[in-house]
């Protein structure tokens, strides 16, 4: 029976590979906005965040080597700011010193299936951080086999700054959980990089669609992901815009070989960083 099943897997994949190829996007090079609709935006134009669209913690939630919280958001000048900072009292009432940052997410209040999702930002500067554009489906808690329903995409991950390559970012997929059955896929590269990404804004693009994943920077293709990666979501997800501290239990730590050296601690407590982001938009297939 396993073999069985291993030689429809094979032909599967393969009918997913032929349909990637004669739908053409095995070769598209750009995104092509008119191929889609825009059906839910923020520019972040008022003086405040937009609850409608967006949630955030209203207390301290640990979260790695720091802690998330509402207060660390700002929007002014057509931008959303989430500031990274070290607070010797904690936020106001909660007496809780440490590193603060922020989420926002669109969670209850927008998802979608398929299209092209899209940020223009200024990744924020620093030793043991990294910002992250990434989508989710509650689903995942469950131990599913592939991620058809429901997965963590990463649209894009900065943790670099430092390096001796600091100018890129990654993505991936997870699926399974996040137990002893969650699983990790990478996608294939394309060279594709950002420009000077810590002072300049880029775009960052997913086009999700039920054969592939594909990840933009600037409108061009820098990775992309078919069904013999990771099987698509076939599910709704909500969009999250975060930053990270590395470490855990609010303590900071170094991130690991490959990642930005040491830790956020190391950029002093005076340190503070800004993810500065103009706009997100999401657009359906016509």
């Amino acid at each position: 029976m396993q073999g069985i099943n291993g030689i429809l897997s094979f032909f599967m994949a393969l009918i997913s590979l032929f349909t990637t190829i004669v739908n053409g996007s095995l070769f598209k090079r750009e995104i092509d906005l008119n191929d889609f609709e825009l059906v839910w935006a923020d520019e972040f134009d008022g003086d405040s965040l937009d609850r409608t669209k967006w949630s955030t913690q209203d207390t301290t939630e640990l979260r790695r080597g720091g802690y998330w919280n509402g207060e660390m958001v700002e929007v002014q000048d057509g931008n959303l700011t989430i500031y990274s900072k070290y607070l010797e009292n904690g936020i106001e009432g909660e007496n809780v010193p440490g590193w603060y940052t922020a989420q926002i997410s669109t969670r209850d209040l927008y998802e979608q299936t398929y299209g092209y999702f899209e940020v223009r930002c200024i990744l924020p500067k620093g030793y043991g951080q990294w910002a992250a554009f990434w989508m989710i489906n509650s689903s995942l808690r469950y131990e599913y086999p592939d991620g058809t329903k429901g997965a963590e995409i990463d649209i894009f991950e900065s943790a670099y700054y430092g390096t001796d390559d600091p100018n890129q970012v990654t993505s991936a997929v997870h699926w399974g959980g996040y137990a002893d059955k969650h699983v990790i896929a990478s996608p294939i590269y394309t060279g594709v990089r950002p420009t000077d990404p810590y002072n300049s804004f880029n775009t960052y693009g997913l086009e999700w669609n039920e054969h592939e994943y594909i990840f933009y920077i600037n409108g061009e293709v820098y990775a992309r992901m078919t069904r013999f990666q990771a099987a698509p979501s076939q599910e709704p997800e909500y969009m999250i815009l975060s930053v990270e501290m590395s470490g855990a239990n609010g303590v900071p730590a170094d991130l690991g070989t490959g990642w930005a050296p040491g830790s956020i601690e190391d950029n002093g407590r005076d340190f503070v960083s800004e993810f500065v982001i103009d706009y997100v938009r999401c657009y359906q297939y016509k």
